[in-house]
């Protein structure tokens, strides 16, 4: 198996947020028992999702 690190359909992203924003997350992320990873995919698909469709309704 072949990790994402290696994978080149993987890319990696990184920004600041907010330590309370970031704190949470990982305690979400724990809860749910997904790693950080599978966390951070779900939400910027989620926010893509939601812009995405807000841009389009500008239109």
């Amino acid at each position: 198996m072949v990790s994402k690190r290696a994978d080149p359909n993987y890319q990696q992203i990184s920004g600041y947020i907010p330590k309370e924003i970031g704190t949470e997350f990982k305690i979400a992320c724990t809860r749910m028992g997904v790693n950080h990873s599978e966390g951070l995919e779900q939400a910027v698909t989620l926010w893509l999702a939601q812009n995405t469709q807000q841009s389009a309704n500008k239109k």
